[in-house]
C-alpha cells in the first residue's frame, strides 16, 4: 500500500479531477448555447488524454510497479548484486557491482526497499526567441535502482555496508 501513497497519487488525483472538471465544464456550455454542433461534441473529447494521464499517475504506474516486481528475482555476491527480470518473455540480468555503488540508502519497515545506484539523465533544450536568441533550459531526472519491497532489507543493507568497508568505501550503517 506504500508504493500508493507517492506524490504522484494526488497530483494524479487532482490532474484527473481537473480534467473531468474541464470535460463537464466544456459539455455543459455547448448544450447551454443551444448550438451543440460539432466543435460543442469534439471539444470535451480533447481531455481523455489528460483524464488517462491522471488515472495512469493515480493507478497505472504503482499497478505497473508491482507486476515489475513480481517478475524480478534479487540476489546478492560479496562483488555485486544482481536483478533478473523476466517481463513478456523477455528476460534481462543486470549487475551492480559493489565498489561502483554510489548510492546506497535503506527504506526501512517491514518489507524495506535498499536502493544502491543512482543514474542520473541530464536533458538539454533550446527553443529560439522571436528575437533570435536561443533559450535553454537544462533537466535532469534521477531514476534508483535496488532491491524493491524485500522482507529482509535490513539485514541485506548490512551485507552492503560491511561489504562496501570491506572494499575501502566509508559507509556508515
Amino acid at each position: 500500500m506504500g508504493d500508493f501513497l507517492t506524490t504522484r497519487l494526488p497530483f494524479g488525483l487532482v490532474f484527473t479531477a481537473f480534467a473531468l472538471f474541464w470535460m463537464a465544464t466544456a459539455s455543459w456550455m455547448g448544450q447551454k448555447t443551444g448550438e451543440f454542433d460539432l466543435i460543442g461534441q469534439v471539444f470535451p473529447l480533447f481531455g481523455i488524454p489528460f483524464v488517462l494521464t491522471g488515472l495512469y499517475l493515480m493507478i497505472g504506474m504503482p499497478l505497473w510497479d508491482a507486476f515489475e516486481r513480481s517478475h524480478s528475482w534479487y540476489a546478492l555476491s560479496d562483488q555485486a548484486a544482481y536483478i533478473a527480470t523476466e517481463i513478456f518473455g523477455r528476460r534481462k540480468l543486470k549487475r551492480y557491482p559493489i565498489a561502483d555503488m554510489d548510492a546506497l540508502e535503506l527504506e526501512d519497515g517491514a518489507i524495506g526497499t535498499v536502493w544502491f545506484n543512482r543514474e542520473m539523465q541530464v536533458y538539454r533544450k533550446t527553443r529560439r526567441r522571436p528575437g533570435g536568441a536561443g533559450m535553454r533550459r537544462t533537466y535532469v531526472s534521477t531514476t534508483k535502482t535496488g532491491f524493491k519491497r524485500i522482507e529482509t532489507a535490513r539485514s541485506v543493507y548490512g551485507l552492503l555496508v560491511r561489504q562496501m568497508n570491506k572494499l575501502g568505501q566509508s559507509v556508515s550503517g
